[in-house]
């Protein structure tokens, strides 16, 4: 566990240049500040469970909180693994009676399901560092070369 933090989803908002939701995560014990953009229905999703909304009907995450409670498993915890050609990857950690095992999953439905069943969210500290690297990658190229007075 030496090599997650853990995070909290601050927010989930419509992106509306690119169609998609930003979903931001931050650091629970520094000011690391991550970033991923996920689909419009995921996002929509994670944004309605940070707002305690909840439909008449089971939605896609709901249903999926349900049937794990009904077979007996839980959730421990999420992990967003990686990212590989600007696609990140996710495991959610399921506990059945002889122990955890992680399953594949998007980061946009881990979340929403996180979010759902009150787990922690945990990123890989090698995967934050790229991520603020890249961000400041994206900040010195927005930096002025020279300034004007």
């Amino acid at each position: 566990m030496d090599d997650l933090i853990e995070v909290l989803v601050k927010e989930s908002k419509p992106d509306f240049t690119t169609g998609q939701y930003k979903v931001v995560l931050k650091d629970k014990k520094s000011d690391l500040v991550l970033s991923i953009w996920v689909g419009y229905f995921e996002g929509n999703s994670i944004a309605f469970a940070l707002e305690d909304n909840f439909s008449p009907r089971p939605m896609t995450h709901d249903l999926i909180k349900n049937i794990l409670k009904d077979l007996g498993a839980r959730i421990q915890r999420i992990i967003i693994t990686d990212l590989k050609d600007n696609t990140f990857y996710a495991a959610i950690g399921l506990v059945l009676d002889d122990g955890e095992i992680l399953v594949d999953s998007r980061p946009s439905d881990a979340i929403a399901v996180a979010i759902r069943c009150n787990v922690p969210i945990l990123v890989s500290r090698n995967l934050a560092a790229k991520m603020s690297d890249e961000l400041d990658e994206i900040f010195d190229r927005m930096e002025p070369e020279d300034t004007f007075h």
